[in-house]
């Protein structure tokens, strides 16, 4: 309860003039009937949230919001308003409008009796304290959780239950019987589920697979339910013959220790019988879990087959406007602009002026000549000084008639002064 109420709940001034009544028109004073009805009306979902109050009476209401001994005045008008804008509705009209057997289910008077229709008259349309209201935003999110609940489970594959399995599993999120029924009736409405009451069963069948509304239950739903329910029940005797064949054999075990002969016999005879009616109810088991089998098989098929047909739709739509011939045409013309991308691209290429157009063997002969009067690399120069032998002067080039000749470099005389 704590975390549903407001932080303004301490605030003494604010809170006495959020429980005092409303002005007998909202003429008379707009923003204050505004700013009281949309606290109260915003809290009452919240709550109803912060519980998991699927619906909610106007006694209830008063419990839960007694402030230091006080109870809020105007929650009469405020449920009133609630209900004229769809926040609240009433349990016998939201069960009125929806078309199903199931309304004789007894679910906890959701037709409101005479009694108080008739104090609901009287009153000048007043509300009743015990009234039930159903909050449809959180029966929305109550039943999506169940529905999330049966495709997560084991029983997501079986297609048609009893409405005993399916509250079973919703126990931890809908304790009661009655406000797990108004779930269903939910699910009913939101096209999720279609209900059956069918030899005191009532029967659930959930949406499948990626389907957008349920389909309704047909002879091959009740078909399979009824080899299910025959097989839960032939798997539950022959555990119990299988226990009894076990117990029958301890006890002729006990009653032969104990020099009980006779009895010890009886025991091994009773035994026999257990195992015979074993072996008939296994013969039994196996040939239900077959035709189960093979029609979970027939399933799955027909599943392959739709999809392989939804292929070939779109394979033909994808291949609408394309044939062998079309296609052939395409490939000649892809193959001729080919060429001619190709007679272009030699074109460009040759198109060199003439001048530059040798033959081959004479760019060689020239290459040859180029390197063979290549200048050979000559050794570096050296930086030191230039060292000459008396014996041999260097020579100098001098100019000849016929030529060039060398002579001797004249000798430098050094004069030693005595």
């Amino acid at each position: 309860m704590e975390s549903s109420l407001p932080p303004e709940w301490d605030d003494n001034e604010r809170m006495s003039f959020l429980f005092s009544t409303f002005k007998q028109s909202r003429d008379v004073d707009s923003a204050d009937w505004d700013s009281k009805m949309a606290f109260w009306s915003s809290l009452i979902v919240k709550h109803a949230k912060a519980r998991g109050f699927l619906s909610i009476t106007l006694r209830q209401l008063q419990t839960d919001f007694t402030r230091k001994g006080s109870i809020p005045l105007g929650l009469g008008n405020v449920v009133q308003e609630m209900l004229r804008q769809g926040s609240l509705q009433r349990e016998s009209d939201f069960v009125a409008g929806i078309t199903s057997g199931w309304v004789s289910w007894g679910m906890r008077q959701l037709v409101v009796n005479p009694l108080r229709w008739t104090l609901s008259s009287v009153l000048g349309g007043q509300v009743n304290l015990d009234e039930p209201f159903v909050v449809p935003e959180v029966l929305k999110v109550q039943a999506d959780l169940v529905l999330q609940k049966y495709q997560s489970s084991a029983l997501s594959t079986v297609p048609l239950l009893c409405e005993d399995d399916v509250h079973g599993l919703c126990r931890d999120l809908i304790p009661g019987r009655s406000t797990f029924q108004l779930v269903l009736l939910q699910l009913l409405k939101d096209k999720k589920v279609c209900l059956l009451q069918r030899d005191g069963e009532r029967l659930v069948k959930f949406i499948q697979g990626g389907n957008s509304r349920v389909t309704p239950i047909g002879g091959s739903d009740l078909g399979i339910y009824e080899l299910q329910k025959s097989e839960k029940l032939l798997s539950e005797r022959l555990q119990s013959a299988c226990d009894e064949s076990t117990k029958l054999t301890e006890e002729a075990k006990s009653f032969n220790k104990a020099g009980n002969k006779p009895q010890a016999l009886r025991c091994l005879r009773r035994r026999k019988l257990a195992e015979k009616r074993i072996s008939a109810l296994q013969g039994k088991l196996d040939t239900i879990q077959s035709i189960l089998e093979r029609i979970s098989m027939a399933e799955t098929d027909r599943k392959v087959v739709s999809a392989y047909q939804m292929g070939v739709s779109a394979l033909r739509s994808a291949l609408k406007d394309v044939n062998l011939e079309k296609t052939e045409s395409l490939v000649e013309q892809i193959q001729e602009f080919c060429d001619l991308q190709d007679d272009i691209s030699q074109t460009l290429a040759g198109a060199a002026p003439s001048d530059i157009d040798m033959d081959a063997d004479e760019l060689e002969r020239e290459l040859d000549e180029i390197l063979q009067k290549e200048v050979v690399d000559l050794p570096e120069v050296p930086t030191g000084p230039l060292i000459t032998s008396p014996q041999h002067p260097p020579l100098i080039p001098v100019e000849n008639r016929g030529g060039w000749m060398t002579k001797k470099k004249p000798q430098k005389t050094e004069h030693l002064e005595i």
